[in-house]
């Protein structure tokens, strides 16, 4: 199995052609379309994603509109061109690709990519090189085998011994391959058919939709020493779930919710390689096997029979945050937002950049809580929450996508976490909110019946008075009345609001 690893370690860039398009197109020239060479990524957020929850590589329900520059050198007449390295996640028919001078004849998707139980598929009646190591002295061996069967249910090989199942025979091994079956390509490709009406060289641009990506905003708050005004630093989260890296790529991320209808997005046949183990490791007499060939005359050199195992290479040091992004710009009714440097968004990994920063914003401090009709709750601490303008004249003045948020605090040179949140897709001239945890020095109580009237007692024990707001019921509800207080609509839910002096309480009563 590591030597698998290894062998596609090794293999990545190796060119393979379409077998369809060779199958379909005999007469047809093939030619490579160069390495991308300028590279624009544009990520749309997954819309089922709670909000302020963070991106899950295994499961990224985001999308990405990814443009690439290529050169092509043409011959005269008609051709298939292969992009090699697209995403995995590509979705064929969203391909549009300008520059070729004949134009887009037809577009073919590469189905078999590289993976351990392709290769065993494609070698099935093929000679391999065995190697295994002694896990008492680390001696290492190699010999000839033939790979009879798999790679559903395991592996089954023909050696100088006998017929046994790979990976049973309790030493460590690993099967080390010649040459890359016919089929198999180290990268996913895109292939189109052209007609030129002569030779040349053409700069072509592709541009296709990715299934695969996310991306998710983080906003980390320090209350400053005035505590009056903090200071707001927001990460943009990027997430790539394709095995295809984006280096030097401009990368713009898009807020708000995209009119979306589910397509069924490409994913490469890559199975899963499973050793199974059958009892006492001899069960194979009733497996169907595959007579091999002559053997080619092929030498497998040292470096792939000793080559290293692949393994993903450690994190590098984490670098100071680039300058904070330009405002964002107007995308029809959402909004765009640039990286304002080059970005590599790297095979299945979460990159963070700066999105904003901005100091000395002043705030509000409320207190808020929620009831219901009906309920009888005992003394329960509201909720307490930094509540600022979105306004240039307050510090702020720009739109902001939803995502986390973390407040901190400073005391004597220390740092102290006091709330974590969630925040909404705030426009400008809309309020922003920060979770400050709760207050137990302010504490709301109700008593209610079955008839939805209700007594509310917010109670104060700081030796301040503080603005209390209670919504009452859910956005839409059945309108309530209190004879002694208005309960105005806030976000759809009716609102109290009340002013509880220090050391004191109030009390509201309201039914239908």
């Amino acid at each position: 199995m590591r030597g698998v690893v290894a062998l596609l370690a090794m293999l990545v860039g190796v060119p393979v052609m379409p077998v369809t398009a060779q199958a379909d197109m005999p007469t047809s020239k093939t030619v490579a379309a160069s390495p991308p060479r300028h590279v624009s990524v544009t990520v749309y957020r997954n819309p089922h994603r709670e909000r302020g929850q963070a991106p899950n590589l295994r499961y990224l329900g985001g999308f990405a509109v990814v443009t690439e520059t290529r050169t092509i050198r043409l011959p005269a007449g008609e051709a298939v061109v292969t992009f090699a390295g697209v995403a995995g996640g590509i979705i064929p028919a969203s391909a549009i690709i300008t520059g070729l001078p004949g134009g887009t004849v037809e577009k073919n998707r590469d189905a078999r990519l590289l993976s351990p139980a392709a290769l065993i598929d494609g070698s099935l009646g093929r000679h391999v090189t065995l190697t295994r190591t002694s896990r008492a002295t680390g001696a290492v061996r190699s010999e000839d085998a033939v790979i009879v069967a798999g790679p559903a249910g395991g592996v089954v090989v023909r050696t100088a011994q006998g017929v046994e199942a790979l990976g049973c025979s309790g030493l460590p091994e690993r099967p080390v391959y010649a040459k890359i079956p016919a089929g198999l390509s180290a990268q996913p490709v895109l292939s189109v058919t052209t007609r030129s009406p002569r030779a040349t060289t053409a700069t072509v641009t592709i541009s296709y939709l990715a299934s695969e990506f996310d991306w998710a905003a983080s906003y980390v708050a320090t209350i400053a020493a005035d505590g009056r005004t903090l200071d707001l630093f927001a990460w943009m989260t990027l997430a790539n779930g394709n095995a295809e890296s984006f280096a030097n790529a401009d990368v713009q991320v898009v807020a708000g919710r995209l009119e979306r209808r589910e397509i069924r997005a490409y994913r490469a046949a890559v199975a899963r390689l499973r050793l199974d183990c059958y009892p006492l490791g001899t069960t194979t007499s009733d497996l169907q096997t595959v007579d091999a060939p002559e053997r080619d005359d092929i030498v497998v050199t040292g470096s792939l029979i000793g080559a290293p195992v692949m393994m993903r290479a450690a994190p590098a040091p984490v670098a100071p945050p680039p300058p904070p992004p330009p405002p964002p710009e107007d995308l029809g009714d959402l909004k765009l937002y640039r990286v304002p440097e080059p970005v590599t968004v790297a095979a299945n990994q979460m990159k963070q950049v700066a999105l904003l920063s901005r100091t000395h914003v002043p705030f509000e401090r409320r207190y808020r809580g929620q009831v219901f009709p009906g309920q009888t709750i005992a003394e329960t601490p509201v909720r307490i929450e930094l509540r600022m303008q979105n306004e240039t004249r307050a510090g702020l003045g720009l739109p902001l996508p939803a995502g986390s948020t973390a407040l901190y605090v400073e005391r004597d040179g220390a740092r102290g976490l006091i709330g974590l949140g969630r925040a909404a897709d705030t426009p400008t001239g809309q309020h922003f909110t920060l979770a400050a945890g709760t207050s137990p020095g302010v504490l709301v109580r109700q008593v209610g019946d079955r008839t939805g009237h209700a007594v509310v007692t917010l109670s104060n024990a700081n030796p301040f008075p503080v603005a209390v707001e209670i919504g009452i019921g859910g956005a839409g509800q059945k309108a309530f009345e209190a004879p002694t207080a208005a309960l105005p609509r806030v976000d759809g839910v009716q609102t109290w609001t009340a002013t509880v002096p220090a050391n004191g309480t109030v009390t509201l009563g309201y039914g239908y």
